[in-house]
């Protein structure tokens, strides 16, 4: 058998089976790499999304640079007021299969740096082109406890006066003209003062991480096994072609010939 498949047409046989496995297996360690990233994102976000609030000078200590994904859903505090004036609504945003707004307003806190704050979710109007009306922002001194993130990409979209297409850090500044805005932006939770009034935007849901994270492995899993399968294909090949040749095939089993059969005989 190991002479046959010296053969040329077995040595291309088993090249195109090597070549098929390789892409298999490589394939199977993407997919697990996959999963490994997502089950990292699924520990990451359940050890920050519950944790203890902390400042947010000690959760992102330069505002010049975005969020790490270490820092990422770190729960932050800070104190400060809103800068209801500089409003922006970014539009386009889905909640329980709706759309609508999120508004975003910068918030200066009492060491005088800008971070904008996402308060949250509100539903189109009569039309997509704005919504019918957006709960008052809270006045003086407000405490905001949120979630740290990072902005967005910038979607290159027509602009309209007083929103955004995405929450882009950059294109905020611009909107608002806050320059000096930290890069970044948190996702409120909850905020407290005096001048907090009852209603508010409707809170957005805990992220979902993407899927299972076990649906990557057993994608691994069946390519890895894919891998083997095509090898073993060919061999078996081989040596049945081997076994034909040298006449060593095992002989087919007799047909089990029925009861009233033999008594018809």
């Amino acid at each position: 058998m190991l002479r046959q498949l010296m053969t040329r047409r077995w040595l291309g046989w088993l090249a195109a089976a090597l070549v098929v496995a390789l892409a298999c297996t490589l394939l199977g360690r993407w997919q697990f790499g996959r999963y490994e990233d997502r089950i990292a994102t699924e520990r990451h976000l359940e050890a920050n999304y519950n944790g203890e609030p902390v400042d947010i000078r000690q959760a992102h200590p330069d505002p010049a640079v975005a969020p790490t994904a270490d820092q990422q859903w770190r729960q932050v505090r800070m104190t400060g007021d809103y800068l209801d004036p500089d409003r922006v609504l970014v539009r386009n945003r889905p909640l329980n299969k709706n759309y609508g707004f999120e508004v975003l307003v910068p918030f200066r806190t009492t060491r005088g740096e800008v971070v904008f704050v996402d308060r949250g979710w509100v539903p189109n109007g009569r039309t997509a082109a704005g919504p019918d009306s957006v709960p008052a922002t809270p006045t003086g001194r407000v405490e905001v406890i949120g979630w740290l993130r990072s902005g967005e990409p910038n979607l290159e979209r027509a602009g309209v006066q007083g929103q955004a297409a995405s929450i882009n850090i950059a294109q905020l500044r611009q909107l608002t003209g806050q320059a000096g805005a930290a890069d970044g932006y948190v996702l409120m939770r909850s905020e407290s003062g005096p001048g907090v009034p009852q209603a508010r935007p409707q809170a957005l849901p805990k992220p979902d991480p993407g899927g299972s994270a076990w649906i990557n492995f057993s994608y691994a899993f069946q390519w890895w096994l894919a891998a083997a399968g095509v090898i073993a294909f060919v061999l078996l090949r081989a040596r049945r072609e081997h076994l034909d040749a040298t006449g060593r095939a095992e002989p087919p089993k007799p047909t089990k010939q029925r009861i009233w059969d033999e008594e018809d005989d």
